[in-house]
């Protein structure tokens, strides 16, 4: 019985022709799938009540996978950070680093003493005295005191005064509300800050009915410790709280720790320039230089201190590469740094410090940048205000613009990353699709939102935003906004 054999190469050819028609046709079953499943999601008890935005697409050929309200304006919360960001980075460029500068207002003598005051003029660094750059040097104050030294200034006759004058003074925004304005989400946006503008109470049990141990950080004596509070039976009520007098610097903590339990409460700091300039007289005065006179601050706003221009530069502090503050805020969700970082946008190419100048650079990049922006309403830097508004498919249209620029490979990484780091560590963390998903989230109350990027499990890039308005049920609609991007991963 005679056999037929096909000859190998047709056969190979036959199969390299097929191939991405198939690859298309179980696309297009994989995506009918996915929105008939997220149809279904959408209706469950907890998602059912909230109002939704999805803007789902492949940009690889264009293609809308999933819409629903794509041009309805949503509440962002923090996914806002993403606009902030991606103007900075656009406008900025990614090598961007701020200078924080060690002025004299008199000479320095051959003795190594300065006559005048020493002032230290911050520029919006955000990292300022909190982190480390990337060789893992001393923190900026340190490293300026240790400068000053080297230099032979051993010194100050006057006083040591921090500058915050590169951003005009301001305190929140129009949509934050009054208790956001107390707490660290909603810090004072100052351009001379330290340890994101709070400082931290903590206390430990000591014995029974005696005076609590007590901490704060940053350890600086420029606070005067009251302790009012003491130690109580293992079975005693918490009531233990502490606030801060701004004008004697003194803060006050009052009520009862019960035994075996601990307490850790931020105070949010009314004059962040004064804190930084204690902190960093200490740091010379550890160095061994001595200083005669006290701390201030200079707030000048929009002003122009005439005496500036006589002043020397003695020490400068470079920070690290704008991408490494973008990776704080985008990551971690910094509130405090987006506003620096937005401030900064509006010092730089306005002049002026302000929210408002801020603002108007990142709508000159939208508009560079060809995106629609015609439904959107930006209100602040980081997405806690309320009067903030954008699409799903204005997000979506962002996202895709970042993919065609040259930094984009350290702005997608700058992303907190599903089951791994940031925002998204405890999120989405099955085997299938840990790291497979480079997202900002946001949550509000009343709030949820994620947006960003998803590799499927089949290769394709995807770009996507999911708003949910009007929650009642947080933690369930995160987990439909979870499972919306984990079938998203493995069927298409």
């Amino acid at each position: 019985m005679a056999r037929h054999f096909r000859r190998p190469g047709l056969l190979l050819a036959a199969v390299v022709l097929l191939a991405p028609i198939l690859a298309a046709e179980a696309r297009a079953d994989g995506l009918e799938t996915i929105q008939k499943k997220i149809s279904q999601v959408l209706k469950r008890p907890g998602a059912r009540s909230a109002q939704w935005g999805i803007s789902i697409m492949d940009p690889a050929d264009n293609k809308v996978l999933v819409e629903v309200n794509p041009d309805k304006p949503f509440l962002p919360a923090s996914v806002l950070k993403v606009v902030t960001t991606a103007a900075a980075v656009e406008k900025l460029g990614p090598e961007f680093r701020y200078r924080t500068g060690v002025y004299s207002t008199g000479p320095v003598g051959d003795d190594g003493g300065v006559s005048g005051d020493l002032v230290l003029v911050g520029r919006g660094d955000p990292s300022l005295a909190d982190t480390q750059d990337e060789s893992g040097s001393k923190p900026a104050l340190e490293e300026l005191a240790g400068r000053l030294y080297d230099m032979g200034i051993r010194e100050v006759h006057g006083d040591v005064i921090g500058d915050d004058s590169y951003f005009a003074a301001q305190t929140g925004e129009k949509g934050w509300t009054a208790r956001e304005l107390k707490t660290r989400y909603g810090a004072p946006v100052n351009a001379l800050s330290i340890n994101n503008n709070v400082v931290w109470v903590t206390a430990r049990p000591s014995k029974h009915k005696q005076p609590v141990i007590v901490g704060i950080e940053p350890k600086t004596s420029h606070f005067r410790i009251r302790n009012r509070a003491v130690t109580g039976s293992r079975e005693a009520k918490l009531t233990i709280k502490a606030r801060l007098e701004e004008a004697t610097h003194t803060i006050v903590i009052t009520g009862t720790l019960p035994a075996a339990r601990s307490f850790r409460q931020h105070l949010v700091l009314g004059n962040p320039a004064e804190t930084t300039a204690a902190v960093f007289k200490e740091e010379l005065e550890r160095r061994g230089i001595t200083v005669r006179g006290e701390v201030g601050s200079l707030h000048q706003g929009q002003g122009v201190d005439p005496g500036r221009d006589t002043w020397t530069l003695l020490a400068e502090h470079w920070s690290a590469p704008l991408v490494r503050a973008l990776e704080i805020i985008n990551k971690q969700s910094q509130n405090l740094h987006a506003e620096m970082l937005l401030r900064t946008l509006g010092a730089e190419f306005r002049g002026r410090g302000t929210n408002e100048a801020g603002l108007e650079v990142v709508n000159e990049f939208l508009v560079e940048a060809g995106i629609d922006s015609e439904k959107i309403q930006l209100d602040d830097g980081c997405g806690l205000s309320r009067e903030n508004l954008l699409t799903p498919r204005f997000q979506t249209s962002l996202l895709e613009f970042l993919l065609g620029r040259p930094y984009f490979s350290l702005f997608y990484n700058t992303l907190a990353v599903s089951g791994t780091d940031g925002t998204l560590k405890n999120r989405l963390s099955a085997l299938e699709v840990k790291g497979s998903i480079h997202a900002k989230t946001g949550t509000l109350n009343g709030v949820t939102t994620l947006s960003g990027y998803i590799t499927t499990q089949s290769g394709r890039n995807l770009v996507f935003s999911i708003f949910a308005n009007r929650v009642t049920a947080p933690a369930r609609v995160k987990r439909t906004i979870d499972e919306i991007c984990s079938l998203l991963v493995k069927l298409y």
